[in-house]
């Protein structure tokens, strides 16, 4: 283990014990009133530093249990203070129950952290539109449009193709017979190796669309490799 990871592992054990004493401000680093770009500074900087899947490694469960906690928590800070509550009201005045927004506000929560997905995506941003799809789905898992976004993020990731059709597959419990979710599904099979796999949904897709231009190529590429 090198000096670098062995630093990260003492700062994410130092800051994970000290959760329960931290309020949002603390948390994330900013002094109270702080304005908004500083919030988002803050939290994309912690965010990108304390991402789970910076460390998915079976053998490094306890290190990415810790950083699944601070990553909550972390964007429990952020939504607490975008809201405008105080930080002790949010941290010891009130159980996760009472603090738990209303599902209008929830939807709209989650619509904005999709279109920051997109927006982070189109630049190029992988790890950032995965931190903003990811929250999406947390907040609004009935849409499938935020799986579906996610999956194809993931796929831009080196060896996160499992997480991808993890995603795609919510999607598609969602929408079950929407073609474009079978087609991003073949591909990811495709990507896999897994031939078979990728073939029987690409022509599932080209059931419910028959002009489905993703499965099309997918064959195509399937037959060019057989």
């Amino acid at each position: 283990m090198g000096t670098e990871e062995t630093d990260f592992r003492t700062e994410v054990n130092g800051l994970h014990a000290r959760l329960g004493s931290l309020n949002p401000y603390e948390l994330l680093g900013i002094q109270p009133g702080a304005d908004t770009e500083t919030l988002k500074h803050s939290y994309y900087r912690m965010a990108r530093r304390f991402h789970p899947d910076r460390y998915y490694s079976s053998a490094q469960d306890e290190l990415r249990h810790k950083l699944t906690d601070l990553f909550e928590a972390i964007s429990k800070a952020y939504e607490t203070l975008k809201q405008g509550l105080p930080g002790e009201q949010a941290t010891s005045e009130t159980d996760s129950s009472e603090a738990e927004p209303p599902a209008h506000l929830k939807e709209s929560q989650a619509e904005e952290q999709y279109r920051r997905g997109v927006i982070e995506y189109k630049a190029g941003n992988y790890w950032q539109a995965i931190d903003a799809f990811g929250w999406a789905t947390r907040l609004n898992p009935k849409k499938p449009k935020y799986w579906s976004r996610l999956s194809l993020a993931l796929t831009k990731i080196p060896g996160r193709l499992k997480q991808a059709e993890e995603a795609i597959l919510e999607a598609i419990k969602l929408e079950p017979f929407k073609a474009d979710h079978h087609a991003h599904l073949g591909y990811i099979y495709l990507k896999a190796g897994l031939k078979k796999r990728a073939k029987t949904h690409f022509e599932k897709a080209l059931k419910f669309d028959s002009g489905n231009k993703e499965a099309l190529k997918g064959l195509e590429e399937l037959g060019s490799l057989s």
